[in-house]
C-alpha cells in the first residue's frame, strides 16, 4: 500500500506540475500572440501613414497646370496684341495766295496770282467754292507767254484724265481767268504744285 500511495502522490504531483506548466505555456503563448498582433497593427499603421503620404502629393493640384480646352496654358502669358497704325501723311499747310484784279471780278474775268514765297510753280491752279473747299470745281491754267490759248479753265470731272496741260513753270505772278458762266459767290483758288497756297476771290 505504501507503494501505491507513493505512485498516486507522484502522479498527482506530475499532473499538478503539468497543469502549472500548461498555465505558463498558455500565458506565454497569449503574450506572444499579443506582441505579434501589436507588431502587425504597428506595421499596418505605418503602411497606412506611408500610403497616405504617398497619395497626398498626387491629390494636390499642380501649380500652373494648363486648363482643359484652354487655348493658352495658364503658365504662359499671352503676348499683347500690337497694332501698327500707319503714320498719316503730314497735311500741307495752306498759306496765303495773293489775288488781285484791276476791276470788280465777274465770270470770265481775270485775276493775278502772286506767290509770297517766290517759289517756282506750274501754271495749274484749282478753283473750289468756299462752302466746299475740298471739292474742286475747275482747274485753272494760267497765262503762258507766247501761248494765245491761255489762260483758260477746265471743269473737273472725276475719273477724267489725259488732258494736255502746258509744261511751264515760273515764280509768278500768273494771270488766271475765271470760268465763264461761273455763279456769283465766294471761291477759293489754290496752287497745285509746291507748298499749297490759297487765296479767296469774290465773283459778282
Amino acid at each position: 500500500m505504501p507503494d501505491l500511495q507513493e505512485d498516486l502522490q507522484a502522479l498527482a504531483d506530475r499532473k499538478a506540475a503539468e497543469s502549472a506548466g500548461d498555465f505558463d505555456s498558455v500565458l506565454t503563448a497569449a503574450r506572444s500572440r499579443k506582441r505579434r498582433m501589436t507588431a502587425g497593427l504597428t506595421v499596418l499603421g505605418a503602411a497606412v501613414v506611408v500610403g497616405a503620404v504617398a497619395i497626398v502629393p498626387t491629390l494636390r493640384p499642380a501649380h500652373n497646370t494648363p486648363v482643359a480646352d484652354s487655348p493658352v496654358p495658364t503658365n504662359m502669358v499671352a503676348p499683347p496684341e500690337v497694332s501698327v497704325q500707319p503714320n498719316p501723311e503730314p497735311a500741307v499747310k495752306a498759306g496765303p495766295l495773293t489775288l488781285t484784279s484791276a476791276k470788280a471780278l465777274v465770270a470770265g474775268g481775270q485775276v493775278v496770282a502772286s506767290f509770297p514765297d517766290k517759289q517756282v510753280r506750274n501754271v495749274t491752279f484749282t478753283l473750289a467754292s468756299t462752302a466746299k473747299p475740298n471739292v474742286p470745281l475747275y482747274t485753272l491754267v494760267a497765262k503762258v507767254p507766247g501761248d494765245a490759248t491761255t489762260p483758260y479753265s477746265m471743269k473737273v470731272n472725276p475719273g477724267e484724265s489725259g488732258i494736255a496741260i502746258p509744261q511751264y513753270t515760273s515764280a509768278g505772278p500768273y494771270t488766271l481767268a475765271m470760268p465763264k458762266g461761273l455763279a456769283a459767290g465766294s471761291y477759293q483758288v489754290c496752287t497745285l504744285s509746291g507748298a499749297k497756297l490759297c487765296g479767296l476771290v469774290t465773283v459778282k
